[in-house]
């Protein structure tokens, strides 16, 4: 496969600093020979640009929502390398920072595919909330909800106006810690929710079975990876800002995301919320290297060029 390694080192949306220095400590680790030795073409293409903003400006713009002007500019930016990578047939692969740089990375992929592909969020969390619900004022709790067109109107515009996914198409899986207004979203809207209660009740392998069901059946040629290390049970990764217990066993977590790119549709993925600063024992340096070998592995599997197209708005 074809990779282009694209660094987002930004903490606005989390508020907590540390995740902004995960791409370049994943680079320290060997992220791009592990690629290669599973057989991609990597090309690093380095960090996109992320303005510099203290905290006494985290409210300049927006009193709803922190460091807004920042996260905005940066997401502009991804989305333009995103959807650059995506046209010349290679695969972006996008390593945060925070999971606010959704609002980029889902707008490149609409802008290069269109939005009826499909995005498989693999998360503690759903990231739904809207300025109107969130309780923190963290912008890493609001990109799926924007790209699904719900939100404040300069949270949706990034890099166009369209929606950047149909919400028929939006699978989380993992979810466990949501708050009211996003539980209230998800009824009101048509996005699958995989909790991890049902995971745990009915076995990750079902679970698979029923999103690749979906996918078939709503003809998905296309799909979105964006994977937060929360997802994964709290004591495998205690350096991320938001860990929560209960939650993916590296097993599980890599049974599901192998039976997705085993479909040869993913297109894009990310791979946030890992923060060096919060690390105990090297655990999530451990954890994230674990999962990202068997994104390595998979996409190894796959050769050459992606042949894409544009399907639309």
């Amino acid at each position: 496969m074809d990779i282009d390694l694209i660094g987002v080192p930004m903490f606005y949306g989390c508020d907590r600093e540390g995740v902004e220095l995960g791409p370049d400590k994943l680079r320290e680790l060997g992220l791009k020979e592990l690629l290669e030795n599973k057989g991609s073409n990597v090309r690093d293409k380095g960090n996109v640009v992320v303005p510099f903003a203290s905290p006494d400006m985290k409210y300049v713009r927006s009193s709803k929502m922190k460091y807004l002007d920042e996260i905005l500019t940066t997401a502009e930016n991804l989305a333009s390398e995103v959807e650059d990578s995506l046209k010349r047939g290679r695969l972006p692969l996008v390593i945060g920072g925070d999971h606010s740089l959704a609002l980029g990375s889902l707008a490149g992929v609409a802008g290069a595919l269109g939005n009826r592909h499909a995005v498989i969020w693999i998360d503690a969390h759903t990231d739904i909330n809207t300025d109107q619900t969130s309780p923190s004022g963290n912008v890493h709790g609001m990109p799926l909800a924007a790209a699904m067109g719900v939100g404040p109107t300069v949270l949706l515009s990034v890099h166009g106006k369209e929606k950047k996914v149909l919400d028929r198409n939006v699978y989380v899986v993992g979810a466990r810690s949501l708050d009211r207004g996003e539980e209230k979203l998800i009824s009101d809207s048509r996005m699958t929710v995989y909790r991890i209660g049902d995971i745990h009740s009915s076995g990750m392998q079902a679970v698979i079975d029923d999103l690749l069901r979906r996918l078939r059946e709503s003809r998905i040629s296309d799909i979105h990876i964006s994977y937060d290390i929360d997802s994964l049970d709290k004591s495998l990764v205690p350096g991320t800002g938001t860990p929560v217990r209960n939650g993916l066993k590296l097993e599980e977590s890599a049974q599901l995301v192998e039976a997705i790119m085993d479909t040869g549709l993913v297109r894009s993925i990310d791979f946030v919320e890992y923060n060096p600063k919060l690390d105990k024992d090297g655990r999530t340096a451990e954890s994230c290297l674990y999962m990202l070998d068997v994104f390595a592995g998979c996409l190894g599997r796959q050769t050459g060029r992606m042949d894409i197209g544009r399907t639309g708005s």
